[in-house]
C-alpha cells in the first residue's frame, strides 16, 4: 500500500496517496481490449465506449490489502448520509451525488476518444481482482463502483483504489467522511479522487511529475480541477482524441468538417498550445487534438466560398515539464507529422508538406478556387502528438486571361503573398 506524504487536511493542497492494483498491459499500453458495447478486438488508439455503474450496498468486496476490512459495500448509504439522498428511491440518477460521478466520466470523454454510458443494472457479483463479471449491456457495467472501510481517515491511509483494464472496478474508502463530505468547489476533493481512480480504470498508471501537477500523480491535489495536460496526453495515446468517436475521421468520407472559410481565420487544437511551461488545464477546455500513433490519420474538410490565397499551418504543440524523472519532457516533440492537401475527390494530392523532423511545423501555401478541400494529417512516429491546425487566406483576383488556367491547382494571382498562422 502506498503511504501518505502528510496527514489528511481539507486545505487547498491535500496529500493523501491513492492506490492502484492489477496492472495489466494490453497492446503495449494498458487499455480496454473488450467492452460491453464494443465487444473484443479493441487496440491502441481505438475510440471506446465504457459502461459504468454502482454496486448495491451489501455487495461483497474481497480485500486487496491486509489492513482492509472484509465488510460489504456500503457506498450508497455513505453517499446518501454525507452528501444527500434527495428523494431516495431505486433510481440512483436522482441522487444529488450522481451528478458528481457523471461529471467525471463526461470530462474524460470530452478530452479523449472515450464515450460513457451509465448502466443502472448490476449482477451482484463480488468485487475482486478478476475480470469477472465482464460488462454486459442491461446486466452489469464494465466499471463497477463500490466502497467500504479500507484503513481509516487519519494517519497513513488510502482514499480509494482501482483495478486496471479489462476490469476497472473501483473501491472507495468510506472511512474518509470529512474528506468526501467537503462540498468546496462542488466536491472537488471527491471529483479529483474519482477522476484519478478512473484514470487507472482506463489504463493510466501513476506518474512522477511533481513540478507539473498532474492528476495521475500518486497524491491527490485540489489546487486544480480534473485531468491535466499529461493526463489528457496519456488518455489520447490509448483512445485517441474526441474526433475518433462515432466512426472517427480516418478517411475523407468521414472528415471533420471545419465549415465554410469566408476569409476568417480558422484554428483548432489551441488548448494544447501552452507554450514552454505547464499551465493549468481549465475544466472547460476541450480543444485537444492529436495523432495518437503512426497508424492514425486525421482528415479535415474545408469549403471555400470564393477564390483565396490560402495558407495552411500545422504546428506541434504542448509544454515541457518533468515527467517520470525526465526534466525536459516535451509534448511538442513526440512525433514527425505530415500534412497533405487533397482535392474535392479526397484522393488527388494538390500539395504536401513533410519537413521530416519530430516536432517540426508544416505549411502549405496555395491559391485555391471556391470548393471543398481536404487536409490529411498523419504521423511517422509511434507516439502521440498534440497539434494545432490553422487556415487563413485573403481574397484574390485572377490576372486578365488567367481564368482558363484556374483550376483545383490554383493560378497566378496579382499581389499574391504568403503568411504563417500561429
Amino acid at each position: 500500500m502506498l503511504r501518505p506524504i502528510s496527514a489528511l487536511t481539507t486545505s487547498a493542497l491535500v496529500l493523501v496517496l491513492f492506490a492502484t492494483l492489477n496492472v495489466s498491459v494490453t497492446f503495449g499500453q494498458s487499455r480496454w481490449g473488450q467492452t460491453a458495447t464494443n465487444g473484443s478486438g479493441l487496440g491502441l488508439g481505438d475510440a471506446t465506449t465504457i459502461t459504468w455503474g454502482f454496486v448495491s450496498d451489501g455487495t461483497a468486496i474481497t480485500p486487496a490489502y491486509s489492513s482492509e476490512s472484509t465488510d460489504a459495500s456500503d457506498l450508497i448509504g455513505f453517499l446518501d448520509t454525507n452528501i444527500g439522498a434527495g428523494a431516495g428511491g431505486t433510481d440512483l440518477t436522482n441522487r444529488p451525488w450522481y451528478t458528481v460521478f457523471d461529471s467525471i466520466f463526461e470530462r474524460w470523454g470530452n478530452v479523449s476518444g472515450l464515450s460513457f454510458s451509465y448502466e443502472a443494472n448490476d449482477s451482484g457479483e463480488r468485487i475482486d481482482n478478476t475480470v469477472a463479471p465482464r460488462g454486459q449491456l442491461g446486466v452489469v457495467a464494465d466499471v463497477r463502483i463500490s466502497g467500504h472501510s479500507i484503513d481509516g481517515q487519519t494517519g497513513g491511509n488510502t482514499l480509494a483504489y482501482n483495478y486496471f483494464p479489462d476490469h476497472g472496478d473501483m473501491v472507495i474508502d468510506t472511512d474518509n467522511v470529512s474528506f468526501y463530505s467537503n462540498s468546496s468547489s462542488n466536491y472537488l476533493g471527491l471529483r479529483n479522487v474519482l477522476a484519478h481512480e478512473f484514470g487507472h480504470g482506463m489504463g493510466l498508471p501513476h506518474v512522477t511529475a511533481n513540478n507539473s501537477r498532474q492528476l495521475m500523480e500518486g497524491s491527490i491535489n485540489t489546487t486544480f480541477d480534473g485531468p491535466q495536460i499529461d493526463d489528457i496526453h496519456q488518455a489520447q495515446r490509448r483512445y485517441g482524441d474526441n474526433w475518433e468517436e462515432n466512426g472517427g475521421n480516418d478517411a475523407f468520407s468521414v472528415a471533420t468538417d471545419l465549415g465554410i472559410f469566408d476569409g476568417t481565420d480558422m484554428l483548432i487544437g489551441a488548448d494544447a498550445n501552452m507554450g514552454a511551461s505547464v499551465v493549468e488545464v481549465d475544466p472547460d477546455q476541450v480543444d485537444f487534438i492529436s495523432i495518437d500513433n503512426d497508424t492514425d490519420v486525421d482528415f479535415l474538410q474545408i469549403t471555400l466560398d470564393s477564390i483565396y490565397d490560402m495558407s495552411f499551418a500545422l504546428d506541434m504543440v504542448g509544454p515541457t515539464y518533468n515527467h517520470d524523472g525526465d526534466s525536459s519532457y516535451s509534448l511538442a516533440n513526440q512525433s514527425d507529422l505530415d500534412m497533405v492537401l487533397l482535392a474535392s475527390d479526397g484522393t488527388t494530392v494538390l500539395a504536401d508538406s513533410n519537413n521530416a523532423g519530430i516536432g517540426v511545423s508544416e505549411q502549405i501555401d496555395m491559391v485555391l478556387e471556391a470548393g471543398t478541400y481536404y487536409v490529411q494529417i498523419l504521423g511517422n512516429t509511434d507516439a502521440t502528438q498534440f497539434y494545432q491546425f490553422g487556415a487563413s487566406g485573403f481574397s484574390a483576383v485572377p490576372e486578365p486571361g488567367s481564368m482558363l488556367a484556374l483550376g483545383t491547382l490554383g493560378a497566378l494571382l496579382v499581389g499574391r503573398r504568403r503568411r504563417r498562422i500561429r
